[in-house]
């Protein structure tokens, strides 16, 4: 278990209910060579968030911050920023996903608002939040624009959204594991995704299939997060094993692997000024 757990005393009866709600949305994922330490990892999400907590601090407080987390899935990052502080309303299309967000937050003895909605209409007032995060969201939803026009919208002027975006040309695809399956046309790629029997068929209601999923070029997502009002910071630079050489040669390696290589992009989204 990661360090980032700090000391609680569990509740056997939670526990259990906790792991009977998840197990049924882990199965199509059997085919995962980690499957054993990826499970603990669902179960504990919450400690496993203090990278992300880290780079949210860097571009907005996080105590009293009115955060919404979009697509929160099973409520491991919901569950962190309440428990750091933050004023947070998590929302996912998955009404099972809410369930399970809102019995990770009563670990801790925290009621979790946790709503069934979708990103492309917020159930939220414009100016609402100080802060949202999209965290493996974007690719699976049904109009990309639409969901950013809300984001923009229930910010406030100075808020900022924190997004990750999977790159077209990603060398080991972030979903089904595999090398340059993102280099061949979608219908071949889904038929070598069928042969290497790592298609998912969950129960889930998002788009899953490789060619239904909405993935990006830097530069691309670039133009189309400026024509719905964002400008974007790239959040992987930073952090980058180019950072040792080298200013100019990091630089050029850095750009090279984000084009052709990286399978996500962490960015940092921020208004434009003046745009609708």
């Amino acid at each position: 278990m990661s360090s980032d757990q700090t000391a609680f005393t569990p509740n056997p009866a939670i526990e259990r209910e906790l792991e009977s709600q998840i197990e049924p949305w882990l199965a199509h994922m059997r085919w995962r060579a980690d499957f054993d330490a990826w499970k603990r990892k669902r179960l504990w999400q919450e400690n496993y968030q203090r990278d992300a907590l880290a780079e949210i601090a860097r571009y907005a407080s996080i105590q009293n911050a009115r955060v919404l987390d979009l697509g929160a899935g099973m409520g491991g990052f919901a569950v962190a920023m309440q428990r750091a502080g933050a004023r947070i309303d998590a929302l996912d299309y998955n009404f099972a996903y809410c369930e399970i967000a809102r019995t990770r937050a009563r670990r801790y003895n925290l009621n979790l608002a946790a709503l069934v909605g979708a990103g492309e209409a917020l159930p939220f007032a414009a100016q609402s939040f100080d802060v949202a995060t999209c965290w493996d969201v974007l690719e699976h939803v049904q109009t990309p624009r639409r969901l950013l026009s809300e984001i923009a919208r229930v910010l406030t002027d100075n808020g900022v959204a924190f997004l990750t975006v999977i790159n077209r040309y990603a060398l080991v695809d972030p979903h089904y594991h595999l090398r340059f399956v993102n280099y061949i046309p979608r219908s071949l790629g889904e038929k070598y995704i069928a042969l290497r029997q790592r298609t998912k068929d969950s129960p889930l209601r998002d788009k899953q299939k490789l060619s239904e999923m909405h993935y990006y070029t830097y530069d691309g997502f670039a133009k189309f997060a400026a024509a719905c009002g964002f400008q974007i910071l790239d959040l992987n630079q930073s952090k980058s094993r180019f950072q040792k050489y080298p200013r100019a040669v990091g630089d050029a390696l850095y750009y090279a692997w984000r084009a052709w290589g990286m399978g996500t992009y962490r960015l940092v989204l921020q208004k434009i000024e003046g745009a609708p």
